[in-house]
């Protein structure tokens, strides 16, 4: 008899088991609102200046607010985002493929011109090329952005190795412009509109020496917590952007001007887009 009860018991147990397993799962709430991040490539305020429009844009878009961050370091972003704290990040494609992609962050889109690192001389100064550099001090961003792994890149390529050249790094593409204009380095790699806002801004005129080879631009990704329908609002929202609510100095600083047709800053994106990134970071690894 207590076997039969017990029997009976069980049966019911399962039974409930079952039927829970087959039923949908309790759905989540979305999200109230939403962190945009960047790595810190340019001076806060012009960060601010850049961003913060695009994440209005992206609120109106959601129907939710979407708040912009800029961590203080570089170090602290890196921190926050292997802590997965940010729900949409603009992100660079080294930082992309050694931290991002393991942990969720999904490619939406990246700006459409190519990314390259440009090295920039004083006028007059005799160097004419990177091969030049040989035995020189060489400013970049700092020691893990893109353009810094690019630089070095080129380097390899032009037969300079490590110990034949001084590189100093700096806190930001400007602040490497900075340093080369007062004498501090030699020459400076840099992106292409930083190198020239900085020409306009300071009235002067650098010399391009040389660049490296260009690779697939900065992406915005989103983790994929971010239910898919607003993935794709986000998507679809930059790549239609026009960013005219941004100021044109720092839609310049920001965008190549001659590398995309008005009103298409950006275009879709795949984590293969990033293979030579990849690439990249093997052979300096290698070296």
């Amino acid at each position: 008899m207590r076997l039969s009860v017990y029997s009976r018991s069980l049966t019911t147990m399962l039974t409930a088991v079952v039927l829970l397993a087959g039923m949908p799962a309790l759905a989540t709430s979305p999200p109230r609102e939403y962190t945009l991040a960047v790595f810190p490539f340019l001076p806060t305020s012009n960060l601010e200046g850049i961003f913060a429009p695009i994440a209005a844009e992206l609120s109106r878009a959601l129907g939710k607010p979407v708040r912009f961050r800029v961590t203080p370091t570089y170090d602290a972003y890196i921190a926050a985002l292997k802590e997965k704290k940010f729900d949409i990040v603009h992100i660079h494609p080294f930082d992309y493929v050694q931290f991002g992609q393991s942990i969720g962050y999904q490619p939406l889109v990246a700006r459409t011109e190519g990314l390259s690192a440009e090295f920039s001389a004083k006028t007059g100064s005799g160097i004419r090329s990177i091969a030049n550099l040989r035995g020189k001090q060489l400013g970049t961003p700092p020691s893990t952005g893109s353009v810094t792994y690019l630089a070095r890149s080129a380097l390899q390529q032009a037969g300079i190795r490590p110990q034949e050249i001084t590189i100093r790094h700096f806190p930001n593409h400007l602040a490497c412009l900075q340093q080369l204009q007062i004498g501090s380095v030699d020459a400076c790699a840099t992106s292409a509109p930083a190198a020239r806002v900085f020409e306009a801004q300071m009235g002067i005129r650098l010399q391009r020496i040389g660049s490296s080879k260009m690779i697939t631009h900065a992406l915005f990704a989103v983790h994929k917590r971010v239910p898919s329908a607003d993935q794709e609002r986000i998507k679809a929202t930059l790549l239609a952007s026009k960013l005219d609510t941004m100021d044109p100095t720092l839609r310049a600083l920001f965008i190549e001007p001659g590398s995309a047709t008005p009103g298409r800053y950006f275009k879709p994106v795949t984590d293969r887009d990033y293979d030579p990134a990849r690439r990249i970071l093997k052979q300096l690894e290698n070296r």
